[in-house]
């Protein structure tokens, strides 16, 4: 797994809603959240994708939101140049490339669907938009 971040920026004057990515890199992509569940970091899908208010802006960051790769076909290293296209609520697509960049990962469980299964992960390489 992987994880990209960085901020999402609305220049338009309704709010946008993100609603799923995909990336040539990973077969699988999702808009996860990190929260407290009963003491402990989980990460977990977003309900309901990211709302990037009008004439604003959406962090995606460690231990926050963030756009989540799962398997992963090739390691990404520093300065590596990944594709990305964001699914809008509205129909559109949005298309950007993030930089690979150096990245230990946290400390937060993997909770595939919602606070089900087993599953432990953190990031172990990033994107900065």
């Amino acid at each position: 797994m992987t994880a990209a971040f960085g901020t999402l920026v609305n220049t338009t004057d309704a709010d946008v809603v993100v609603v799923s990515g995909a990336s040539p890199l990973s077969p699988k992509v999702e808009l996860h959240e990190v929260v407290d569940s009963g003491g402990k970091m989980i990460m977990r899908p977003k309900e309901g994708g990211f709302v990037v208010p009008a004439r604003g802006a959406h962090p995606l960051q460690p231990g926050g939101d963030h756009i989540m790769l799962m398997g992963v076909t090739e390691e990404v290293k520093p300065g590596a140049q990944i594709a990305f296209t964001l699914a809008l609520e509205d129909g559109s697509t949005l298309e950007f490339t993030a930089v690979g960049k150096e990245f230990a990962g946290a400390e937060e469980d993997y909770r595939p669907g919602t606070d089900m299964g087993e599953d432990k992960g953190g990031h172990t390489g990033g994107g900065d938009r």
